[in-house]
């Protein structure tokens, strides 16, 4: 992989970097030790940070009492520290058949599988905890190191990997590897804003998978897709809900929000970000909402928990600020 690859140009408009060195207190001076930039920054601070995590997780297992209170504990002290987050995914995984393929957009060493573990011994007692392990997993991370990992640290379970930059490659490579369908798919707000280029990647995806999720979808009000820079440099792509509800309208999918955890305009006027599922099974739609809203049942005592109501995706465009 190229060390620029991260950010899918030659000319970036700021570059991350990793620094570690010491500060000395006394005499006010500062040491660097180490610096690195692009891909290999990208790759030591977040197999560090995702690992560090992982283990936490399994540590979870050995907790004499798995109770929602223990696990937010762990969550809090995790690199997505929202319970609600974990809960999004975990649903997903209980609304698709057994030993079926998920896909996540930005792997990140697959960590999704020992938190979902950790949610099933929590919610229901460990009993889908070989579903979790027998299914059949894609990761996505942009990051070989990264996908390496998981890999290690996952040996036991079925995993093939694509480092594509944006969601069309991806659907792409899954194809092309698998010759099949997924099952799920999973993105998360930030990484999807990475990935996606328009309202018609999502709308492939969604006629491809049996249920597309998406933690705080990033869309505009506007017509066409926004495209901003971020920090690293990188261009991020906010794409258009009345586009994105007249590709899913035209292949007659059923799409629905929820009104917990909603932020508006952090990426810009007329944009808004949203939790989404999509399915052209309406079934599969209400059992991930069912199983979703279960779990956020039992965890309505932490603090930071929203109910929500499910809605049509369509009353988003009415709901406009």
């Amino acid at each position: 992989m190229s060390k620029n690859q991260y950010y899918g140009c030659k000319n970036p408009e700021s570059v991350s970097y990793l620094e570690f060195g010491s500060l000395n207190l006394v005499k006010g001076e500062k040491s660097i030790w180490g610096y690195w930039q692009d891909q290999t920054a990208y790759d030591l601070y977040m197999f560090a940070r995702y690992s560090r995590d992982l283990f936490a997780f399994r540590k979870f297992f050995d907790e004499p009492v798995k109770s929602v209170e223990t696990l937010n504990s762990y969550v809090l002290r995790s690199a997505h520290n929202k319970l609600m987050d974990y809960i999004f995914k975990y649903a997903g995984m209980l609304a698709v058949e057994e030993g079926s393929v998920v896909c996540e957009c930005g792997s990140s060493l697959w960590g999704w599988i020992d938190e979902a573990i950790a949610c099933d011994h929590v919610f229901f007692d460990g009993k889908n905890v070989p579903k979790i392990k027998g299914f059949r997993y894609i990761g996505s991370d942009i990051s070989e190191l990264m996908n390496s990992g998981a890999k290690a640290f996952h040996n036991d379970t079925n995993m093939e990997f694509t480092t594509a930059a944006t969601i069309s490659e991806m659907v792409s490579d899954i194809h092309g590897c698998l010759m099949q369908n997924s099952a799920l798919f999973y993105g998360l707000s930030v990484s999807v804003r990475y990935a996606v280029r328009d309202a018609a990647d999502l709308v492939n995806i969604a006629d491809q998978t049996t249920l597309s999720i998406y933690n705080r979808l990033s869309l505009t009000y506007d017509n066409e897709t926004a495209v901003l820079i971020y920090g690293t440099g990188k261009n991020v792509y906010v794409i258009s809900l009345q586009s994105l509800m007249e590709g899913l309208r035209a292949k007659g999918i059923h799409a629905k929000y929820c009104t917990a955890n909603m932020q508006y305009e952090r990426d810009g006027k007329n944009t808004v970000r949203a939790s989404i599922a999509i399915s052209k099974d309406n079934d599969t739609l209400s059992r991930f909402i069912d199983c979703y809203n279960a779990c956020i049942d039992k965890s309505k005592e932490i603090p930071g928990v929203e109910a929500g109501e499910w809605r049509e995706l369509e009353h988003l465009l009415l709901e406009r600020r």
